[in-house]
């Protein structure tokens, strides 16, 4: 009987063991492919378990970031016991699409993404060897290099657009409570859309701010 209760704890350790590295394996595929849609995920161990398995405590999982890469992978999985470490590895298959853009024409060299130059499709996910970029990038950055028609935008494809440049004279907004007061201000430095940077209202009159567009800002407080 008491071998029976053993065998059960152990099975139930073990259940609550994988949904726990299932879960961790998922949420590194979706931090790493924000439009990623995961259909299914199965992991197997493949290292064979201690005698004395019942009394090791899970303390870490480690998914190496080429595994981020392909849908069949490996991760390692630390137990301790009284400081005593062992690792334990599963292999894992995930069953996945990933929503990205391709280029439905051929785009030139330093020209800005914009939503009428691709489309948007959704792929299964298989080998990777780069990230694919989201609809968050169109209008805020540039091509990097010539694209052809039919190509998967990755972050090789693309670098950022410089919405303003030191000496540009921008419109800044200062908020305080429901007042809104706009006035003009020089930028200090080349900026991309979303970077905060110093701005020059006069002489003496220096302000940090977001930049907004490529005209405008809003003073951070």
């Amino acid at each position: 009987m008491k071998v029976l209760w053993l065998l059960l704890f152990i099975s139930i350790s073990l259940i609550a063991d994988t949904k726990k590295i299932e879960k961790y394996i998922s949420d590194k595929f979706l931090k790493t492919y924000p439009n990623m849609h995961i259909n299914s995920l199965t992991i197997k161990r493949y290292s064979k378990l201690p005698k004395d398995f019942d009394s090791y405590k899970l303390s870490e999982i480690y998914l190496a970031k080429n595994n981020l890469k392909r849908e069949k992978g490996n991760v390692s999985v630390t137990f301790t016991k009284n400081g005593q470490k062992r690792k334990i590895f599963y292999n894992f298959t995930l069953d996945a699409t990933v929503d990205v853009l391709r280029a439905n024409q051929n785009i030139q060299k330093g020209k800005t993404l914009t939503d009428d130059l691709v489309d948007f499709i959704s792929i299964k996910f298989t080998n990777f060897y780069q990230i694919p970029i989201t609809a968050y990038h169109l209008n805020r950055y540039k091509a990097k290099t010539s694209i052809i028609e039919g190509k998967i935008l990755t972050y090789r494809h693309i670098s950022k657009l410089t919405a303003v440049k030191r000496g540009d004279i921008l419109t800044a907004t200062l908020r305080d409570g429901g007042v809104i007061v706009s006035f003009p201000a020089q930028a200090l430095k080349d900026a991309y859309i979303g970077d905060v940077i110093k701005i020059k209202r006069n002489h003496n009159s220096f302000f940090k701010a977001k930049i907004i567009s490529q005209t405008q800002a809003e003073v951070i407080k």
